[in-house]
């Protein structure tokens, strides 16, 4: 598959990311765990754009995720004294939740596997 594709997605989901938290569909869990998963699959994206293979790259961008998470628990942009709605405060967040692991998981997995059954599958039915 052409990795342009990846930077397409990765696009469309940023532009969702940023309709979710501006709240055009609402708060709770739209924006609490839909907002999560998608922002491991924008990170995915990412990462297969630059030619990283699936597994590393679903791994990689779990693991942003659980940092930025860590980041959170220790509180880090109150440590900084990053202001808030800053760039970079909104990008690490404040609030830590347990929960957010497990979305994390969740964006991960099925980023990968919609890559692996839907997209490498489409593109090799195209080229035959």
């Amino acid at each position: 598959m052409k990795h342009s594709v990846y930077y397409l997605i990765a696009l469309l989901v940023f532009l969702l990311e940023i309709a979710i938290a501006r709240g055009v569909f609402g708060y709770g869990f739209i924006r609490g765990s839909l907002g999560d998963i998608l922002v491991i699959a924008l990170l995915y994206a990412v990462f297969r754009a630059w030619r990283t293979p699936p597994l590393g790259s679903a791994i990689m961008a779990i693991a942003a995720g659980f940092i930025v998470e860590g980041l959170q628990y220790i509180h880090l942009v109150d440590l900084l004294g990053l202001q808030k709605g800053s760039v970079l405060y909104i990008v690490i967040g404040n609030t830590f939740s347990p929960d957010d692991l497990f979305m994390y998981l969740i964006g991960g997995g099925l980023a990968w596997q919609l890559d692996k059954f839907v997209l490498r599958r489409k593109t090799a039915q195209h080229s035959s």
